[in-house]
């Protein structure tokens, strides 16, 4: 590794990242250094499999798809951008064609491939090649352009934070959730402290926000909404989260939540939250850290779901993609 690029070992690696200048101020030197380190997982080991059993279970419980010829098209841009974390993390640099083609289907030149750690299962190569029914899937390693706010259903943003610093930034999201789009975000690009994002997102980092990798016990308060239905009220997660975030929880429906401490309490934090602005509907999770929660299919629905859900859609649209492609345990 570069002397030039190696953390101190005392540092905490993203406070370096967050106050470095130079070289790692830019894409290009965050890049360089996600390539020169080893995958680092904080201490995490990586999750076992989920169970066919559990999995079946959960698909099982919801309500079937609606046929094919009662759908409409949907557009759905999937955006994201320059690597800034080592291996098999923040892959904000692979994600996007990775569910572009899981929701998509694989174009002409593109491979068939939507696991983001795990081997994909060769058996559903034709099925991943096809996507799903009348969707059109976008993605892009830049912010998304004007005409991408004023055509597309859903926009899934999966970037560093600073993308949501921009005024402008923030007016386009205003405009895209006023006409009604839908917008999921994961992890990382919540971690902005503008007090704006609180009225565009429903939550965001505050001064005292905290964030740990850890195995995450997640519950679910809200477990007859469409978009967690059939999940297990508690289970766990190998992931980073954040919480002690800023806003109005009264204005937001918790979808997944974590006993953490706040000051001297221990306080069921949102973890994933779906919340409505005007039109429009948001899905935010501050899960996302390992490329491995998404290949998890228990994150597969909620993220899944969430999307057909704030494109004002049935949220069971895409339960057909939620075990392809990723192995399981008999």
């Amino acid at each position: 590794m570069n002397d030039a690029l190696r953390l101190p070992c005392d540092i905490n690696r993203r406070s370096f990242l967050q106050r470095s200048v130079g070289i790692l101020s830019t894409s290009a030197g965050f890049a360089e250094l996600a390539k020169a380190e080893s995958e680092n997982t904080y201490g995490v080991e990586t999750p076992e499999l989920r169970s066919r059993v559990e999995v079946a279970a959960v698909l099982d419980q919801a309500p079937k798809p609606a046929a094919e010829a009662t759908l409409r098209p949907l557009t759905i841009l999937f955006a994201g951008g320059a690597k800034d974390h080592p291996p098999k993390s923040h892959s904000h640099d692979v994600l996007p064609n990775r569910w572009k083609v899981l929701l998509g289907g694989a174009g002409a030149g593109e491979e068939a491939v939507s696991n983001m750690y795990r081997p994909q299962l060769q058996t559903d190569g034709a099925l991943i090649t096809s996507g799903s029914p009348l969707v059109r899937a976008l993605s892009t390693l830049d912010w998304p352009t004007e005409e991408q706010f004023a055509t597309v259903d859903v926009i899934l943003l999966y970037q560093h934070p600073r993308c949501l610093s921009e005024a402008k930034h923030q007016q386009q999201i205003e405009a895209f959730l006023n006409r009604g789009g839908g917008l999921v975000l994961s992890h990382y690009v919540l971690w902005n402290a503008s007090p704006a994002l609180v009225d565009l997102l429903g939550l965001s980092k505050g001064k005292e926000s905290h964030y740990k990798h850890k195995v995450i016990t997640l519950k679910l308060p809200e477990p007859r909404h469409p978009i967690i239905h059939g999940l297990p009220d508690t289970f766990t997660i190998a992931d980073e989260c954040f919480w002690n975030l800023q806003g109005d929880r009264s204005k937001v429906t918790a979808l997944a939540t974590s006993d953490e401490i706040v000051g001297d309490q221990i306080c069921a934090e949102p973890v994933i939250w779906a919340y409505e602005r005007g039109k429009g509907r948001v899905v935010a999770s501050t899960l996302g850290h390992f490329d491995w929660t998404f290949d998890d299919p228990f994150f597969r629905t909620i993220l899944l779901r969430g999307i057909a859900w704030a494109a004002g859609e049935s949220p069971y649209r895409f339960d057909p993609l939620i075990p392809r492609g990723i192995p399981l345990k008999d």
